[in-house]
């Protein structure tokens, strides 16, 4: 599948790349496939590019490479959702933004993907121990 992106130009990518939001991503509702590009060789950053729009693209971590005790508590409602019934069946990214000053990642606000069904949704966890601003370090 040829997938446009105004940031990293035409991409071919396999359909188990795709990544299906029944809702969006938090302020993107309308936006419901992505296409998950590889942005690093070791696999640590990823580009979560939108299949609805070419210009817009997230960049996202594997959190436990940077965070090796990430371990948050998805809600049930929202495994049920997802369809979710076997933890080995789960891939857990973070949004990252890129400031001025820092990098950080959005360990508040998971993206919770079913690796079976290759649907996702972005999860605001309750547990106060995490934050939206994480800093990034080496991972």
């Amino acid at each position: 599948m040829i997938v446009a992106s105004d940031r990293l130009g035409e991409l071919d990518c396999d359909e188990q790349a795709i990544l299906s939001f029944p809702n969006g991503l938090l302020g993107f509702e309308e936006h419901t496939r992505f296409a998950v590009v590889a942005a690093d060789e070791d696999g640590s950053y990823s580009w979560l590019q939108s299949l609805d729009d070419a210009a817009l693209a997230f960049l996202a971590i594997v959190p436990t490479i940077f965070f090796p005790d990430y371990e948050p508590d998805v809600p049930d409602a929202d495994a049920a959702e997802l369809g979710i019934t076997d933890p080995s069946h789960v891939q857990l990214l973070a949004l990252v933004t890129i400031g001025e000053q820092s990098v950080t990642a959005n360990l508040l606000g998971p993206i919770v993907v079913n690796l079976r069904t290759r649907t996702a949704k972005q999860v605001v966890l309750s547990e106060q121990r995490y934050s939206v601003k994480a800093p990034l370090g080496e991972g």
